[in-house]
Formats: C-alpha cells, sequence, structure tokens
C-alpha cells in the first residue's frame, strides 16, 4: 500500500510538471469560464452562476484531456519500469483533482461576492462537484478518444447542449454534469432537484466515467502488450 501511494504521487509529480509547461494553455482556460461568466453577469444573476459552473467544468475536462494526451509516450515507459496502470491513473486523479478544487473554490468565492446567490451553500456545492465530474469526463473522453481535436469537441458538445437546457429538461439526467448543474440552478433561486440527487448524480456519473477510462487504457495496454509479444 505504501509502495502504491508513493508511486502514484511520483505519478502526480511528473504529469504536474508536464501541465506547467504548458502554462499559456492552462491560463487560456482559466479565463475562458471566467469571460463567460463575466459576459453573463450583466444580463442575469442566475444565468451567470449556471455558466460560469459550467463554464469551469470545460476546463477541468479539457486540462484532463490534456494531460492524458500528453502523458502517451512517458506512459508505456513508466510501465516497464514497474509501474502499474492503477497508480497512473490514481497519480492524475489526484493531482487534477487538487488543482480543479483550487480553482473552483477561487471562482466560488467570486461569484459569491459578485452575484449575492440565493443560496451560498448551494453555490459552493455545484463549485466542489465540478472538479472531480470533469476531471473524470476528461479521462474517459481521453481514454475512448485519444486525439485532442476530436476530444475537446466531444466536452464543448456535452456541456454546449447542458448550457442550452433547462432544469426541468429530462435530457439533464443523461449528461454528466447535471449533479453541479442542479446546484448551480438552486443558487441562483431557480427550481432544481434535491440536493441529495445531485450528489449522488455527481458520484455516479464520476464512477461510471472513471469505470470507462479504466476499462478503455486496459484493453489499450492489452493490445500494446500482445502485438510487442
Amino acid at each position: 500500500m505504501r509502495l502504491f501511494a508513493l508511486r502514484a504521487v511520483i505519478a502526480a509529480e511528473m504529469q504536474g510538471r508536464q501541465l506547467m509547461r504548458r502554462r499559456l494553455a492552462l491560463a487560456i482556460l482559466i479565463a475562458l469560464p471566467v469571460a463567460l461568466y463575466l459576459a453573463m453577469l450583466g444580463q442575469s444573476r442566475e444565468s451567470a452562476i449556471q455558466f460560469g459552473a459550467l463554464g469551469m467544468s470545460w476546463s477541468v475536462a479539457c486540462a484532463s484531456l490534456f494531460a492524458v494526451l500528453a502523458a502517451r509516450e512517458a506512459e508505456p515507459r513508466l510501465l516497464l519500469c514497474g509501474f502499474r496502470a492503477a497508480e497512473l491513473m490514481v497519480g492524475r486523479f489526484v493531482l487534477l483533482v487538487g488543482g480543479g478544487m483550487i480553482f473552483a473554490l477561487a471562482a466560488a468565492l467570486a461569484m459569491t461576492l459578485a452575484s449575492s446567490p440565493i443560496s451560498e451553500g448551494a453555490l459552493i456545492g455545484a463549485c466542489v462537484l465540478v472538479p472531480p465530474v470533469a476531471v473524470s469526463l476528461g479521462l474517459a473522453v481521453a481514454a475512448v478518444i485519444p486525439h485532442d481535436l476530436e476530444g475537446t469537441l466531444v466536452i464543448i458538445g456535452l456541456v454546449g447542449v447542458q448550457l442550452a437546457l433547462t432544469s426541468g429538461t429530462w435530457i439533464n439526467v443523461i449528461l454528466p454534469m447535471d449533479g453541479p448543474i442542479q446546484l448551480a440552478y438552486r443558487a441562483g433561486g431557480s427550481s432544481s432537484a434535491p440536493v441529495g440527487w445531485s450528489v449522488l448524480h455527481a458520484v455516479a456519473t464520476v464512477l461510471l466515467l472513471l469505470a470507462i477510462a479504466s476499462l478503455s487504457w486496459s484493453l489499450r495496454l492489452h493490445v500494446r502488450r500482445a502485438a510487442a509479444a
């Protein structure tokens, strides 16, 4: 267990170094949801909160996608050195969720001051749920569609569809960001699903997406090993 944790930390550190080499891309990913929030703030407080939360989910998911794609060349060598796939995935997940959580909490504080939400707790809850769900989404998309352009378009499509929907639309339930967005609706004063449902949906989504990412990654790894043999 100690060895697993140590290797996961090493994997997280290496992933962090790779991401820091793309400072401009990270700055753009942070700036876009901020710009989206500010653009909506002059029109509607409720819409601004929802757009801010979903904008964050797009940024965190895309950062996760880029992180996986950037590590494609290094990971086979790490596996040959004795690392396990689970160690690499756990290290990456912890790093990305941690970084996303810092971004989300800063955004929650800024939106609380700028938007005066009806429920501050719901706003904070929405922002806290965004990183784990968005990171899981990015990992799953990267595992199934290992190309940056196509993966980014899939994430844009999923987030864009959810931005266009209202709180009572049934299709929200099958979209990955329904848990956070329902809390964002509540924070803005709109009708929303119960808090328990939002949390349950987020947890179930994270587990499902991580299972998809793990299975797809394992299948790709198995094929590579079989081909090499």
